[in-house]
């Protein structure tokens, strides 16, 4: 897996190593607070369509993703990166039911770094609203006082 420049500066190898080699979303979880932690603050995340909603596919999804990740990091800011953990979700994914994946992903991973208190900001996409997991994000973000920011096109 590639990482950009920006995202590269708080990995270790040892991280590169368990993420390709997790089985499970806390097995991910666990490299992704090691990695947060290493962020200088404040931090954030960008939040929108992956599986559901969108442009219409996952790869349109990611491709947006990516672009506004880079785009924020460009600008300045701390953006933890979760496109490095998308292949081994997908990996991950096939050892559960469908609608149960995706609340694991949810809970197990997102949340907990999520109530950390090291991500500060959450940025969503433009059609954050047409994903399951953006709402969820948004409604986590509420509940803990996270930042919101709404990107524009």
């Amino acid at each position: 897996m590639e990482l950009n420049n920006h995202t590269r500066q708080y990995w270790e190898e040892k991280d590169l190593l368990n993420l390709e080699q997790a089985e499970t979303v806390e097995q991910m979880f666990a490299v992704g607070f090691r990695v947060l932690k290493r962020m200088p603050q404040p931090v954030g995340q960008v939040c929108g369509p992956i599986s559901t909603g969108g442009r219409g596919s996952i790869l349109e999804n990611l491709i947006a993703f990516n672009e506004t990740i880079v785009l924020l990091q460009s600008e300045g800011k701390h953006i933890f990166d979760q496109m490095p953990f998308e292949e081994p979700m997908q990996r991950v994914k096939n050892a559960f039911p469908p609608n149960v994946y995706a609340t694991t992903l949810l809970t197990d991973f997102y949340l907990p770094l999520f109530e950390s208190g090291f991500i500060k900001k959450l940025y969503f996409l433009p059609d954050w609203q047409s994903s399951t997991g953006a709402r969820w994000e948004y409604e986590q973000a509420q509940r803990l006082g996270l930042e919101v920011e709404f990107l524009h096109s």
